[in-house]
């Protein structure tokens, strides 16, 4: 990628900021062809190689044996799941193993080596351990680099925080106090709007941007067909493994969701969704940390289910079904509306569930028709969230300013497994367009309730920006924590530090 500017907080408006310049065609790494064949296969194709991994080697397993103690493995039965950890190696000292294996000029040049200094002079290079993870790491000066440096200023970083608006920060004062701590880019969720509330919060947020003399930016986030269940009566619903609820449009307001009865919002999408489920199909709710399965037809626009993953059913919370297929626009009647408000008052516009660049489209048609000039629309953010999108992303990004690597929806749709390499693949994308990069969903989840987050969300975030993101996205942490601005000073630390040693890092593709 470019330099980055020796001057922090200099970022104009993000139209073109993505940290890394256009590669050449000749550093192209993703072949477009190969994204649906390597990696939307069925999930069976892992299965299939975990299997020839074991079977390699003679049996032996990972690697042969090489960075164990023993060179020479009790067999692993692959068909056994077992066996693995049951085998039980002979008793041999490291010193004993290293020199054995170096006479057998298995291990480097050398053809013979004493026990005592085997492990000290093992070659660089060879087929062991030390073969395997050679790199450049040992030349960096630790102590510059890491040691005598520390991000004390959550502030002194290029990379944007984008934090999403909620209960718990909704007021005039919230809003100060996070533009205080960090925040670049509030986030306003169509998902969970009041009548009234974004009307009321855009010259809030304007006006405490321009008393404390800091450049925030608004992204106005627009649902799409997105699947969510009825408020709940009282703070939540418990869904108990093996019993029966009823899944159903609402009749009234005050339909609610209660103990045994699930009710949706009676739109045109839920509607169709509702209508398309069958028998022995899988519903996840809330990211997928409830399920159940159709069990029964009861109407047009009810069905029974059995839950196979219990818990809390909390307002609101989104449902997907990965076997349903539905063929609906992109913006529903509701983001129409909700656009009809933000387009002209927002830097950014999220559009959810894109699938192809059709959809995009359909946006740009609306700011067309309302004779907003190019230069004073928003810039388009299309969310990836379906498989769809990731074999469509090149027409995606052609017609947008960026995209968001929306990981919550993204992970049900395909597998929590397989987002890392979506994501990397999403975020060199849009590198390589030159193009605005956000990452998001849980990136420091526990800080809803903890004032420090763990140190895997740190990872996260930071090897976020090593991938390329341009900024990195709270929500919860936001909305509903109990610390929101603690959680925005920590994610500006991440994100300092992550820059600080970003041009000594390999790529992450």
């Amino acid at each position: 990628g470019s330099e980055l500017p020796a001057a922090a907080g200099s970022l104009p408006l993000p139209q073109n900021c993505s940290r890394s310049a256009p590669s050449s065609p000749q550093k192209m790494l993703l072949p477009a062809l190969a994204l649906s064949s390597a990696f939307l296969a069925p999930h069976a194709a892992s299965r299939a190689l975990s299997t020839s991994k074991v079977a390699m080697n003679g049996g032996k397993g990972f690697g042969g044996g090489e960075a164990t103690r023993d060179p020479a493995p009790t067999v692993i039965d692959p068909n056994d799941p077992k066996g693995k950890q049951q085998a039980i190696h002979k008793a041999e000292s490291f010193a004993e193993y290293l020199a054995k294996r170096s006479a057998g000029g298995g291990a480097g040049p050398t053809a013979t080596m004493s026990a005592a200094s085997s492990v000290s002079a093992a070659p660089v290079g060879g087929a062991g351990y030390s073969g395997k993870h050679n790199g450049p790491s040992s030349a960096l000066d630790i102590g510059s680099e890491l040691l005598n440096w520390r991000p004390d200023d959550p502030l002194a970083r290029l990379g944007k925080v984008v934090g999403t608006l909620g209960p718990a920060t909704m007021t005039a004062e919230m809003i100060e106090k996070l533009i205080q701590s960090g925040l670049d880019i509030f986030r306003l969720n169509s998902s969970h709007r009041q009548g009234g509330d974004f009307e009321r919060i855009v010259p809030i947020i304007r006006a405490a941007a321009a008393k404390l003399g800091r450049e925030v930016y608004i992204l106005g986030d627009l649902q799409g067909p997105k699947f969510r269940c009825g408020t709940v009566q009282g703070e939540a619903v418990e869904l108990v493994v093996g019993e029966t609820v009823e899944m159903a449009l609402m009749q009234s307001d005050a339909d609610l969701t209660v103990p045994g009865r699930i009710t949706l919002a009676d739109t045109t999408e839920q509607n169709a969704m509702l209508r398309g489920l069958e028998v022995g199909m899988d519903v996840l709710l809330n990211d997928g940390f409830l399920a159940m399965k159709v069990t029964e037809r009861v109407s047009p626009d009810t069905v029974r289910c059995q839950i196979t993953i219990g818990g809390p059913l909390k307002s609101r919370k989104g449902i997907n079904v990965p076997d349903l297929q539905i063929d609906c626009a992109a913006l529903t009647a509701k983001d129409r509306d909700d656009a009809a408000y933000l387009i002209d008052k927002v830097d950014y516009m999220a559009v959810s569930f894109v699938q192809k660049g059709g959809d995009i489209q359909e946006l740009i048609d609306i700011m067309d028709a309302k004779g907003m000039p190019k230069e004073q629309r928003p810039l388009i953010i299309p969310k990836i969230e379906k498989p769809a999108a990731l074999k469509n992303i090149d027409e995606i990004l052609a017609l947008s300013d960026g995209l968001m690597v929306a990981r919550g929806d993204l992970g049900v749709e395909l597998g929590l497994e397989r987002v890392p390499f979506a994501q990397k693949f999403l975020i060199k994308k849009a590198n390589e367009a030159n193009k605005f990069c956000i990452t998001a969903t849980q990136m420091m989840e526990s800080m809803i309730d903890a004032p420090v987050p763990t140190r895997a969300e740190v990872s996260d975030v930071a090897n976020a920006i090593f991938d390329g993101s341009d900024a990195v996205m709270l929500s919860g942490e936001c909305a509903v924590g109990k610390f929101p601005c603690e959680t925005v000073e920590a994610m500006g630390r991440t994100i300092s530090a992550a820059e600080h040693h970003v041009r000594v890092m390999s790529p992450g593709f």
